[in-house]
Protein backbone atom coordinates (compact mmCIF):
# COMPACT_ATOMS: atom_id res chain seq x y z
CA UNK A 1 0.00 0.00 0.00
CA UNK A 2 1.61 3.33 -1.04
CA UNK A 3 0.79 6.37 0.97
CA UNK A 4 0.52 10.14 -0.23
CA UNK A 5 1.00 13.56 1.76
CA UNK A 6 -0.69 16.43 0.70
CA UNK A 7 1.04 19.48 2.80
CA UNK A 8 -1.36 22.63 2.02
CA UNK A 9 -0.36 26.58 2.75
CA UNK A 10 -3.65 27.96 2.00
CA UNK A 11 -6.82 26.28 3.11
CA UNK A 12 -9.36 27.83 1.04
CA UNK A 13 -6.81 28.45 -2.22
CA UNK A 14 -5.99 24.60 -1.88
CA UNK A 15 -8.12 21.82 -0.22
CA UNK A 16 -10.78 21.60 -2.98
CA UNK A 17 -7.98 20.31 -5.34
CA UNK A 18 -6.51 18.31 -2.32
CA UNK A 19 -9.69 16.39 -1.35
CA UNK A 20 -9.92 15.74 -5.39
CA UNK A 21 -6.74 13.97 -5.63
CA UNK A 22 -6.70 12.63 -2.75
CA UNK A 23 -10.10 10.53 -3.80
CA UNK A 24 -8.67 9.36 -6.54
CA UNK A 25 -5.61 8.20 -4.49
CA UNK A 26 -7.86 6.21 -1.94
CA UNK A 27 -9.92 4.66 -4.76
CA UNK A 28 -6.61 3.22 -5.73
CA UNK A 29 -6.00 1.85 -2.07
CA UNK A 30 -3.80 4.41 -1.33
CA UNK A 31 -3.54 6.36 2.44
CA UNK A 32 -3.77 9.91 2.35
CA UNK A 33 -2.26 12.40 5.03
CA UNK A 34 -3.57 15.65 4.56
CA UNK A 35 -3.14 19.33 6.46
CA UNK A 36 -1.65 21.97 6.73
CA UNK A 37 2.04 22.16 6.14
CA UNK A 38 3.04 23.13 9.59
CA UNK A 39 1.15 20.60 10.73
CA UNK A 40 2.98 17.34 8.58
CA UNK A 41 6.19 18.88 8.57
CA UNK A 42 7.37 18.32 11.89
CA UNK A 43 6.43 14.80 11.43
CA UNK A 44 8.74 14.09 8.09
CA UNK A 45 11.30 11.53 9.95
CA UNK A 46 7.91 9.45 11.56
CA UNK A 47 5.77 8.68 8.10
CA UNK A 48 6.46 5.65 6.67
CA UNK A 49 7.99 6.52 3.62
CA UNK A 50 5.70 8.10 1.05
CA UNK A 51 5.43 9.95 -2.21
CA UNK A 52 5.12 13.26 -1.00
CA UNK A 53 2.12 16.04 -3.16
CA UNK A 54 3.95 19.46 -2.09
CA UNK A 55 2.20 22.75 -3.37
CA UNK A 56 5.51 24.18 -4.21
CA UNK A 57 9.70 23.85 -4.13
CA UNK A 58 10.86 27.34 -3.65
CA UNK A 59 14.39 28.40 -2.88
CA UNK A 60 13.72 28.70 0.77
CA UNK A 61 12.10 25.13 1.26
CA UNK A 62 14.96 23.60 0.09
CA UNK A 63 15.52 22.02 3.75
CA UNK A 64 12.38 20.91 3.94
CA UNK A 65 12.95 19.20 0.96
CA UNK A 66 16.29 17.65 1.94
CA UNK A 67 14.38 16.73 4.89
CA UNK A 68 12.01 14.86 2.99
CA UNK A 69 14.49 13.06 0.91
CA UNK A 70 17.17 12.26 3.70
CA UNK A 71 13.94 10.25 5.32
CA UNK A 72 13.84 8.25 2.30
CA UNK A 73 10.60 9.90 0.74
CA UNK A 74 9.47 10.13 -2.76
CA UNK A 75 8.76 14.51 -4.22
CA UNK A 76 6.36 15.43 -6.72
CA UNK A 77 4.94 18.89 -7.28
CA UNK A 78 2.34 21.04 -8.64
CA UNK A 79 3.28 24.90 -7.99
CA UNK A 80 -0.20 26.11 -6.86
CA UNK A 81 1.03 29.97 -7.64
CA UNK A 82 2.01 28.84 -10.23
CA UNK A 83 -0.51 28.94 -12.89
CA UNK A 84 0.12 32.90 -13.19
CA UNK A 85 3.87 33.56 -12.51
CA UNK A 86 6.13 36.90 -12.17
CA UNK A 87 7.49 37.99 -15.11
CA UNK A 88 10.57 37.49 -17.42
CA UNK A 89 13.34 35.15 -15.50
CA UNK A 90 12.33 36.31 -11.94
CA UNK A 91 8.56 34.07 -12.33
CA UNK A 92 11.21 30.87 -12.79
CA UNK A 93 14.33 31.62 -10.52
CA UNK A 94 11.01 32.52 -7.35
CA UNK A 95 9.50 29.48 -7.66
CA UNK A 96 12.23 26.77 -8.57
CA UNK A 97 15.64 26.45 -8.43
CA UNK A 98 18.65 24.52 -9.68
CA UNK A 99 18.76 22.34 -6.31
CA UNK A 100 15.38 22.16 -5.59
CA UNK A 101 14.57 20.90 -8.95
CA UNK A 102 17.23 18.20 -8.35
CA UNK A 103 15.17 16.56 -5.26
CA UNK A 104 12.20 16.55 -7.06
CA UNK A 105 11.22 13.29 -8.69
CA UNK A 106 8.57 14.32 -10.55
CA UNK A 107 7.40 18.26 -11.17
CA UNK A 108 3.55 18.76 -11.96
CA UNK A 109 2.70 21.93 -14.61
CA UNK A 110 -0.98 23.60 -15.06
CA UNK A 111 -0.05 24.08 -18.35
CA UNK A 112 2.03 24.58 -21.20
CA UNK A 113 2.92 28.84 -21.91
CA UNK A 114 1.88 29.78 -18.25
CA UNK A 115 4.28 27.82 -16.26
CA UNK A 116 6.06 24.88 -18.34
CA UNK A 117 7.37 27.13 -21.16
CA UNK A 118 8.93 30.08 -18.55
CA UNK A 119 10.47 27.68 -16.45
CA UNK A 120 11.94 25.02 -18.88
CA UNK A 121 13.82 28.19 -20.49
CA UNK A 122 15.46 29.13 -17.09
CA UNK A 123 16.34 25.68 -15.95
CA UNK A 124 16.43 22.99 -18.80
CA UNK A 125 17.40 20.65 -16.72
CA UNK A 126 13.45 20.40 -15.53
CA UNK A 127 12.32 19.15 -18.39
CA UNK A 128 13.22 15.27 -18.50
CA UNK A 129 11.43 15.26 -15.06
CA UNK A 130 8.58 17.22 -16.08
CA UNK A 131 4.80 16.78 -16.86
CA UNK A 132 2.42 18.57 -17.80
CA UNK A 133 -0.87 17.91 -16.30
CA UNK A 134 -3.12 20.37 -15.44
CA UNK A 135 -3.98 20.80 -11.89
CA UNK A 136 -6.32 18.95 -8.95
CA UNK A 137 -7.74 22.47 -8.63
CA UNK A 138 -9.28 22.28 -12.11
CA UNK A 139 -11.00 19.00 -11.12
CA UNK A 140 -12.87 20.46 -8.46
CA UNK A 141 -13.70 23.36 -10.55
CA UNK A 142 -15.06 20.59 -13.09
CA UNK A 143 -16.86 18.99 -9.85
CA UNK A 144 -18.50 22.02 -8.90
CA UNK A 145 -19.87 23.12 -12.11
CA UNK A 146 -21.06 19.34 -12.12
CA UNK A 147 -23.39 19.72 -8.80
CA UNK A 148 -24.13 23.46 -9.54
CA UNK A 149 -26.11 22.01 -13.41
CA UNK A 150 -27.79 20.08 -10.72
CA UNK A 151 -29.21 21.85 -8.64
CA UNK A 152 -32.49 23.76 -8.90
CA UNK A 153 -31.90 27.34 -9.51
CA UNK A 154 -32.77 30.00 -6.51
CA UNK A 155 -34.57 33.27 -7.73
CA UNK A 156 -34.40 36.43 -6.36
CA UNK A 157 -35.25 39.99 -7.52
CA UNK A 158 -31.23 40.83 -8.55
CA UNK A 159 -31.24 41.27 -12.11
CA UNK A 160 -27.27 40.58 -12.43
CA UNK A 161 -24.82 38.98 -10.06
CA UNK A 162 -21.17 40.90 -10.26
CA UNK A 163 -18.53 39.02 -8.74
CA UNK A 164 -15.67 41.38 -7.78
CA UNK A 165 -12.09 39.89 -6.56
CA UNK A 166 -10.06 42.69 -4.06
CA UNK A 167 -6.81 40.74 -4.13
CA UNK A 168 -4.40 43.44 -2.59
CA UNK A 169 -3.23 41.96 0.67
CA UNK A 170 -0.04 43.17 -0.41
CA UNK A 171 -1.14 46.48 -0.22
CA UNK A 172 -1.85 46.05 3.66
CA UNK A 173 0.51 48.52 5.28
CA UNK A 174 0.55 46.35 8.43
CA UNK A 175 1.29 43.59 6.73
CA UNK A 176 3.23 44.74 3.88
CA UNK A 177 6.95 44.91 4.96
CA UNK A 178 6.10 41.50 6.77
CA UNK A 179 5.27 39.82 3.28
CA UNK A 180 8.30 41.37 1.56
CA UNK A 181 10.68 39.54 4.07
CA UNK A 182 9.05 36.40 3.87
CA UNK A 183 8.69 36.35 -0.05
CA UNK A 184 12.18 37.40 -0.37
CA UNK A 185 13.32 34.49 1.90
CA UNK A 186 11.48 31.99 -0.24
CA UNK A 187 12.32 33.24 -3.13
CA UNK A 188 16.34 32.69 -2.50
CA UNK A 189 17.42 35.76 -2.68
CA UNK A 190 20.28 34.87 -0.54
CA UNK A 191 21.18 32.60 -3.43
CA UNK A 192 21.41 36.22 -6.17
CA UNK A 193 24.02 38.01 -7.05
CA UNK A 194 24.46 41.49 -7.02
CA UNK A 195 22.75 42.63 -10.39
CA UNK A 196 20.09 40.11 -10.57
CA UNK A 197 19.02 41.30 -6.62
CA UNK A 198 18.78 44.64 -8.07
CA UNK A 199 16.48 43.91 -10.77
CA UNK A 200 14.29 41.70 -9.08
CA UNK A 201 13.82 43.78 -6.22
CA UNK A 202 12.83 46.40 -8.54
CA UNK A 203 10.05 43.96 -9.53
CA UNK A 204 9.10 43.31 -6.33
CA UNK A 205 8.77 47.08 -5.44
CA UNK A 206 6.56 47.65 -8.82
CA UNK A 207 4.65 44.54 -8.18
CA UNK A 208 3.66 45.85 -4.96
CA UNK A 209 3.33 49.76 -6.04
CA UNK A 210 0.67 47.97 -8.26
CA UNK A 211 -1.34 46.46 -5.97
CA UNK A 212 -1.19 49.79 -3.37
CA UNK A 213 -2.18 51.61 -7.02
CA UNK A 214 -5.16 49.15 -7.91
CA UNK A 215 -6.10 48.93 -4.32
CA UNK A 216 -7.50 52.62 -4.63
CA UNK A 217 -9.02 52.42 -7.77
CA UNK A 218 -10.82 49.33 -6.44
CA UNK A 219 -11.66 51.08 -3.35
CA UNK A 220 -13.15 53.76 -5.54
CA UNK A 221 -15.16 51.87 -8.64
CA UNK A 222 -16.61 49.46 -6.36
CA UNK A 223 -19.42 52.24 -4.24
CA UNK A 224 -19.83 52.96 -8.07
CA UNK A 225 -20.77 49.94 -9.11
CA UNK A 226 -23.00 49.45 -6.24
CA UNK A 227 -25.12 53.22 -6.91
CA UNK A 228 -24.67 52.39 -10.95
CA UNK A 229 -26.24 48.71 -10.57
CA UNK A 230 -28.50 49.19 -8.22
CA UNK A 231 -30.55 46.37 -9.16
CA UNK A 232 -27.09 43.97 -9.04
CA UNK A 233 -26.25 41.70 -6.69
CA UNK A 234 -22.51 42.76 -5.74
CA UNK A 235 -20.04 39.96 -4.39
CA UNK A 236 -17.01 41.41 -3.37
CA UNK A 237 -14.42 38.31 -2.85
CA UNK A 238 -11.36 39.72 -0.65
CA UNK A 239 -8.29 37.15 -0.63
CA UNK A 240 -7.77 35.06 2.35
CA UNK A 241 -5.08 36.92 3.46
CA UNK A 242 -6.92 40.13 3.35
CA UNK A 243 -8.19 42.67 5.65
CA UNK A 244 -11.48 41.44 5.47
CA UNK A 245 -13.39 43.91 8.11
CA UNK A 246 -12.16 47.02 6.51
CA UNK A 247 -14.01 45.84 3.19
CA UNK A 248 -17.20 44.83 5.64
CA UNK A 249 -17.04 48.36 7.51
CA UNK A 250 -15.84 50.21 4.12
CA UNK A 251 -19.26 48.60 2.24
CA UNK A 252 -21.43 48.46 4.78
CA UNK A 253 -23.66 51.09 3.83
CA UNK A 254 -24.24 49.44 0.52
CA UNK A 255 -27.21 46.66 0.79
CA UNK A 256 -26.82 45.23 -2.69
CA UNK A 257 -23.24 44.55 -1.59
CA UNK A 258 -22.09 41.08 0.25
CA UNK A 259 -18.46 40.45 1.51
CA UNK A 260 -18.20 37.31 1.38
CA UNK A 261 -14.25 34.43 1.33
CA UNK A 262 -15.29 31.77 3.00
CA UNK A 263 -17.39 30.05 0.03
CA UNK A 264 -15.29 28.45 -2.76
CA UNK A 265 -14.53 30.28 -5.94
CA UNK A 266 -16.06 28.51 -8.02
CA UNK A 267 -19.78 28.38 -6.25
CA UNK A 268 -19.16 32.02 -6.17
CA UNK A 269 -18.05 32.70 -9.71
CA UNK A 270 -20.80 29.56 -11.19
CA UNK A 271 -23.42 32.00 -9.60
CA UNK A 272 -22.36 34.85 -11.10
CA UNK A 273 -23.03 36.71 -14.61
CA UNK A 274 -19.89 38.98 -14.60
CA UNK A 275 -16.54 38.68 -13.26
CA UNK A 276 -14.02 42.02 -12.14
CA UNK A 277 -10.82 42.13 -11.27
CA UNK A 278 -7.33 43.33 -11.16
CA UNK A 279 -4.61 40.75 -12.55
CA UNK A 280 -6.09 37.95 -10.71
CA UNK A 281 -5.25 34.15 -11.25
CA UNK A 282 -9.36 33.86 -10.96
CA UNK A 283 -9.84 35.84 -14.08
CA UNK A 284 -8.36 31.85 -16.25
CA UNK A 285 -11.63 29.78 -13.83
CA UNK A 286 -13.63 32.52 -14.62
CA UNK A 287 -13.08 32.43 -18.46
CA UNK A 288 -13.12 28.66 -17.74
CA UNK A 289 -16.60 28.96 -16.36
CA UNK A 290 -17.74 30.84 -19.79
CA UNK A 291 -18.22 34.26 -17.62
CA UNK A 292 -17.84 37.80 -18.35
CA UNK A 293 -14.43 38.24 -17.30
CA UNK A 294 -13.28 41.76 -16.66
CA UNK A 295 -9.87 43.51 -15.72
CA UNK A 296 -10.05 47.25 -14.68
CA UNK A 297 -6.68 48.84 -14.70
CA UNK A 298 -6.88 52.55 -15.29
CA UNK A 299 -3.10 52.49 -14.21
CA UNK A 300 -1.15 54.71 -16.93
CA UNK A 301 2.29 54.14 -15.79
CA UNK A 302 4.05 51.43 -17.89
CA UNK A 303 6.77 50.73 -15.27
CA UNK A 304 3.63 49.67 -13.70
CA UNK A 305 1.54 47.72 -15.92
CA UNK A 306 4.93 46.02 -17.38
CA UNK A 307 4.67 44.20 -13.91
CA UNK A 308 1.44 42.67 -14.80
CA UNK A 309 0.54 39.50 -16.25
CA UNK A 310 -0.03 38.99 -20.29
CA UNK A 311 -2.13 36.13 -19.02
CA UNK A 312 -4.59 38.00 -17.41
CA UNK A 313 -4.72 39.98 -19.34
CA UNK A 314 -5.00 37.78 -22.36
CA UNK A 315 -8.43 35.88 -21.14
CA UNK A 316 -10.06 39.25 -19.78
CA UNK A 317 -11.58 42.34 -21.66
CA UNK A 318 -9.81 45.11 -20.19
CA UNK A 319 -11.47 48.20 -19.18
CA UNK A 320 -9.25 51.38 -19.22
CA UNK A 321 -11.62 53.64 -17.44
CA UNK A 322 -15.19 53.79 -15.65
CA UNK A 323 -16.61 54.26 -18.61
CA UNK A 324 -15.70 51.57 -20.49
CA UNK A 325 -15.86 48.84 -17.12
CA UNK A 326 -19.92 50.25 -16.93
CA UNK A 327 -20.49 49.98 -20.54
CA UNK A 328 -19.16 45.98 -20.48
CA UNK A 329 -21.13 45.39 -17.46
CA UNK A 330 -24.46 46.93 -19.13
CA UNK A 331 -23.55 45.52 -22.50
CA UNK A 332 -21.23 42.80 -21.92
CA UNK A 333 -19.64 41.19 -25.32
CA UNK A 334 -20.21 37.35 -25.50
CA UNK A 335 -18.64 37.14 -28.54
CA UNK A 336 -15.18 38.50 -27.22
CA UNK A 337 -15.60 36.35 -24.13
CA UNK A 338 -15.85 33.00 -26.37
CA UNK A 339 -12.23 34.08 -28.76
CA UNK A 340 -10.72 34.13 -24.65
CA UNK A 341 -12.11 30.71 -23.72
CA UNK A 342 -10.48 29.40 -26.49
CA UNK A 343 -7.04 30.45 -25.69
CA UNK A 344 -6.96 29.29 -22.01
CA UNK A 345 -5.86 25.70 -23.61
CA UNK A 346 -2.60 27.63 -23.82
CA UNK A 347 -2.72 28.13 -19.87
CA UNK A 348 -4.39 25.09 -18.26
CA UNK A 349 -4.49 21.50 -19.21
CA UNK A 350 -8.14 20.00 -18.21
CA UNK A 351 -11.21 17.50 -18.92
CA UNK A 352 -12.54 17.78 -22.20
CA UNK A 353 -13.40 16.15 -25.24
CA UNK A 354 -9.32 15.53 -26.04
CA UNK A 355 -8.34 14.90 -22.43
CA UNK A 356 -10.53 12.26 -21.11
CA UNK A 357 -8.78 12.38 -17.84
CA UNK A 358 -8.74 14.37 -15.19
CA UNK A 359 -5.93 16.03 -13.54
CA UNK A 360 -6.20 13.96 -10.51
CA UNK A 361 -6.46 11.08 -12.69
CA UNK A 362 -3.17 12.02 -14.55
CA UNK A 363 -1.23 12.86 -11.51
CA UNK A 364 -2.07 9.48 -9.62
CA UNK A 365 -1.08 7.44 -12.72
CA UNK A 366 2.62 9.18 -13.06
CA UNK A 367 2.72 8.94 -9.02
CA UNK A 368 1.75 5.16 -8.91
CA UNK A 369 5.00 4.41 -11.34
CA UNK A 370 7.53 5.49 -8.77
CA UNK A 371 9.39 3.03 -7.63
CA UNK A 372 8.98 3.49 -3.51
CA UNK A 373 10.03 0.39 -1.18
CA UNK A 374 7.86 0.35 1.48
CA UNK A 375 8.52 -3.17 2.91
CA UNK A 376 10.07 -2.76 6.54
CA UNK A 377 9.24 0.70 6.79
CA UNK A 378 7.61 1.65 9.61
CA UNK A 379 4.97 4.79 10.77
CA UNK A 380 5.93 6.49 13.81
CA UNK A 381 3.36 9.07 14.16
CA UNK A 382 2.08 8.04 17.77
CA UNK A 383 5.62 7.33 18.82
CA UNK A 384 6.88 8.30 22.09
CA UNK A 385 9.95 10.26 19.91
CA UNK A 386 7.29 11.93 17.53
CA UNK A 387 5.53 13.24 20.51
CA UNK A 388 8.48 14.58 22.21
CA UNK A 389 9.78 16.00 18.38
CA UNK A 390 6.51 17.88 17.92
CA UNK A 391 6.89 19.61 21.37
CA UNK A 392 10.26 20.55 20.93
CA UNK A 393 9.46 21.64 17.19
CA UNK A 394 7.05 24.11 18.76
CA UNK A 395 9.01 25.10 21.24
CA UNK A 396 11.49 25.93 18.93
CA UNK A 397 9.01 28.22 16.97
CA UNK A 398 7.87 29.99 20.37
CA UNK A 399 11.37 30.86 20.96
CA UNK A 400 11.86 31.91 17.02
CA UNK A 401 8.65 33.80 17.59
CA UNK A 402 9.97 35.81 20.63
CA UNK A 403 13.48 36.46 19.13
CA UNK A 404 11.60 37.68 15.96
CA UNK A 405 9.63 40.30 17.97
CA UNK A 406 12.90 41.44 19.82
CA UNK A 407 14.16 42.54 16.56
CA UNK A 408 11.76 45.31 17.01
CA UNK A 409 14.55 46.86 19.64
CA UNK A 410 17.38 44.59 18.62
CA UNK A 411 18.50 45.38 14.76
CA UNK A 412 21.10 42.72 14.83
CA UNK A 413 18.14 39.71 15.29
CA UNK A 414 16.08 41.51 12.12
CA UNK A 415 17.87 39.35 9.12
CA UNK A 416 18.05 36.42 10.92
CA UNK A 417 14.63 36.57 13.05
CA UNK A 418 12.21 38.85 12.05
CA UNK A 419 10.36 37.07 9.74
CA UNK A 420 9.42 34.43 13.11
CA UNK A 421 7.50 37.65 14.65
CA UNK A 422 4.61 37.57 11.65
CA UNK A 423 4.97 33.48 11.39
CA UNK A 424 1.86 32.78 13.55
CA UNK A 425 -0.42 36.23 12.91
CA UNK A 426 -0.25 35.50 8.41
CA UNK A 427 -0.36 31.60 9.70
CA UNK A 428 -3.89 31.98 11.36
CA UNK A 429 -5.13 33.33 8.01
CA UNK A 430 -4.44 30.47 6.03
CA UNK A 431 -5.47 27.56 7.99
CA UNK A 432 -8.15 28.21 10.65
CA UNK A 433 -9.55 25.24 13.26
CA UNK A 434 -10.64 21.99 10.84
CA UNK A 435 -12.34 19.15 12.38
CA UNK A 436 -12.89 15.83 11.18
CA UNK A 437 -16.21 16.55 10.36
CA UNK A 438 -15.75 19.73 7.98
CA UNK A 439 -13.30 17.04 5.65
CA UNK A 440 -16.08 14.65 5.57
CA UNK A 441 -18.75 16.62 4.70
CA UNK A 442 -16.20 18.69 2.32
CA UNK A 443 -15.79 15.31 0.28
CA UNK A 444 -19.48 14.56 -0.24
CA UNK A 445 -20.76 18.16 -1.20
CA UNK A 446 -18.09 18.20 -3.69
CA UNK A 447 -18.06 14.77 -4.95
CA UNK A 448 -21.26 11.90 -5.24
CA UNK A 449 -20.17 8.60 -4.09
CA UNK A 450 -22.39 7.05 -1.99
CA UNK A 451 -20.26 3.89 -1.90
CA UNK A 452 -17.24 5.55 -1.52
CA UNK A 453 -19.03 7.71 1.33
CA UNK A 454 -19.24 4.63 3.41
CA UNK A 455 -16.27 3.42 3.34
CA UNK A 456 -14.24 6.51 3.95
CA UNK A 457 -12.16 6.41 7.48
CA UNK A 458 -11.22 9.57 8.73
CA UNK A 459 -9.02 10.15 11.62
CA UNK A 460 -6.91 13.23 13.49
CA UNK A 461 -3.55 13.41 14.26
CA UNK A 462 -2.34 14.98 17.47
CA UNK A 463 -0.28 17.25 15.43
CA UNK A 464 -3.51 18.65 13.60
CA UNK A 465 -3.52 16.72 10.13
CA UNK A 466 -5.86 14.24 9.13
CA UNK A 467 -5.29 10.36 8.24
CA UNK A 468 -7.74 9.09 5.53
CA UNK A 469 -8.35 5.39 4.66
CA UNK A 470 -10.71 3.67 2.80
CA UNK A 471 -12.44 0.89 5.17
CA UNK A 472 -12.42 -2.90 3.29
Amino acid sequence: MKNLIIPIEIKHRELQGAIVLAYIALKRGWTVYLGQKSQIFPFIQFFSKSIWFLKSIVPGELSNLLKIKSSDHKITTLDVEGLILSNGKFGAIKRYSLATIKEADIIFFWGDKSHYEPVAKVFPSIKHKSIISGSPIIDGWHYEKLNFLNQTKSTDNFKKTILISVNFARADPKFKYARKVYEKFYSGFDNYKKNELDSYNNLIEAEYKLKEVSFLHFKDIIPKISKKFSECRIIVRPHPEENLDFWKKYLSTYKNVIIENQKSTSSQLLISDIFIHFNSTMSIQSCYFDKITLMFNPIKETSLNDAISPITQDVSIICKDVKELFKNIANPDHKIMKMKKKKIKNYIRYLDNNNNLLSSELIINQIDKINIKTNNSKNRLNSIYSIIYFINFNLKFFILFCLGSLSIIIPFFRKRFERFRWRYVLGKKKWDKTSKKYIFDYFFSLIKDKEFQNKLVIKKHFGGFFILKLDK
